[in-house]
């Protein structure tokens, strides 16, 4: 996945696809890369998004949600 950052990051697969969906709907191309251990409940699951739409996506990232995000 060249030229992906990772904007978001989260404990939950369930925050971390409202957050892609979300930028999505914003124009902002976005994967979520679950590392959750679903036996173990363990890991973080991570909203990336292309290099060029970084910025914008932190942005609307903070000003709509309180939780945790890089």
């Amino acid at each position: 996945m060249e030229n992906w950052v990772k904007v978001y990051k989260s404990g939950s697969a369930i925050d971390a696809e409202i957050v892609k969906d979300m930028l999505l709907e914003q124009n902002i191309e976005a994967v979520v890369v679950n590392k959750i251990d679903s036996s173990l409940n363990f890991g973080e699951a991570s909203v990336l998004c292309m290099a060029e739409k970084e910025e914008a996506a932190k942005e609307f990232i903070k000003s709509n949600f309180s939780n945790e995000h890089e």
